[in-house]
């Protein structure tokens, strides 16, 4: 946990850094859900918030990059016959941002990239008793890859509203059924 903590926070300071003339930093917090497909299948949603540090760089008009952080929480009652899971993960996304400016105080845009993401802490509740999901010997892993993307809004060069869906690529079960995950979120971002 404190190897995950502090790769996590070398790179924000990375981010912080690198800043440039056209960099503007955002905090945001929105509604999110991960999505576990057990077997290629059988959505199973879990629902949470997640808070969102972004750094994003202008190059034109038109076009951006960015980086951030998402920390996120998530709950859920009644998961694949268990009477619940609570989880965390902290995601990296490394985004590609095209823009449409419609006037001087609104802005479209489309983004798309890969999100590196990891696990913080995940339990089960079964038979009342709490259990640690990756405790020795268990089957769950704790990394992904998700790549996807999201449309969204920015107004008055002080506000941004994204909503986004990413995909997860890797196996997150050690077993012989196959168990991906996916990503949800609606962020709603104050721009510094």
């Amino acid at each position: 946990m404190k190897k995950i903590l502090s790769t996590a926070f070398a790179f924000l300071a990375v981010l912080l850094g690198s800043q440039v003339a056209s960099a503007q930093i955002s905090f945001g917090a929105g509604p999110a859900a991960r999505v576990f497909f057990e077997g290629g299948n059988n959505p199973a949603p879990i629902y949470g918030v997640q808070l969102n540090f972004e750094d994003c760089n202008r190059v034109s008009d038109y076009f951006g990059y960015s980086a951030g952080l998402d920390f996120g929480t998530y709950r859920k009652k009644d998961f694949f016959g268990k009477e619940g899971l609570s989880e965390m993960y902290l995601d990296m996304p490394i985004r590609v941002k095209l823009y449409f400016p419609v006037s001087d105080d609104f802005q479209l845009f489309v983004f798309g990239g890969p999100v590196p993401s990891v696990c913080i802490g995940s339990h089960v509740v079964a038979e009342s008793a709490k259990e640690n999901r990756f405790a020795e010997g268990s089957d769950y892993t704790r990394f992904d890859v998700l790549a996807g993307g999201g449309i969204g809004v920015e107004l008055a060069e002080r506000f941004r509203l994204a909503l986004g869906y990413d995909h997860g690529l890797l196996d997150r079960s050690k077993s012989d059924v196959q168990l991906k995950t996916a990503a949800a979120k609606f962020t709603v971002s104050y721009l510094f």
